[in-house]
């Protein structure tokens, strides 16, 4: 028999490296405030190491594409959100475009949220953009 409970909210997060840099540090937190908000993060990065990598925790999706760029991550970022099915992707403005081209590919419904780099208003346009909340 089916479950009558709805699947939690589903977000991905794709930033271009790990490194130990104020955007990526309030995106690490922002995925830490979703986190306990119920909501299931996967962190997507072109290589997954990086000093932040061991700031996530461990409740926190962390999948490498194992690509060296972020420009060239397109497709297996398509792969991902094909296999995993995220409501919403979120990213930096700098890699928006390629969260668009790994949408269009993906042939993803899933809603795109640019991160600003302030967790709390983040956070807000997460919530905004969420087709359900909680």
């Amino acid at each position: 028999m089916p479950s009558l409970t709805p699947a939690p909210l589903a977000v991905a997060m794709f930033l271009p490296d790990l490194a130990d840099r104020p955007d990526h540090r309030s995106a690490v937190d922002l995925a830490h405030d979703l986190l306990s908000a119920g909501v299931a993060v996967d962190v997507v990065a072109p290589m997954g190491g990086g000093p932040l990598r061991a700031a996530l925790n461990p409740a926190v999706g962390q999948i490498d594409l194992a690509k060296r760029h972020a420009a060239t991550s397109a497709l297996a970022l398509a792969r991902v959100m094909a296999e995993r099915q995220p409501a919403l992707l979120a990213l930096h403005r700098e890699v928006a475009w390629v969260g668009r081209l790994a949408l269009w590919l993906a042939r993803s419904n899933a809603r795109l949220v640019v991160l600003e780099g302030d967790a709390a208003a983040d956070f807000a346009a997460i919530r905004a953009a969420a087709p359900r909340w909680g």
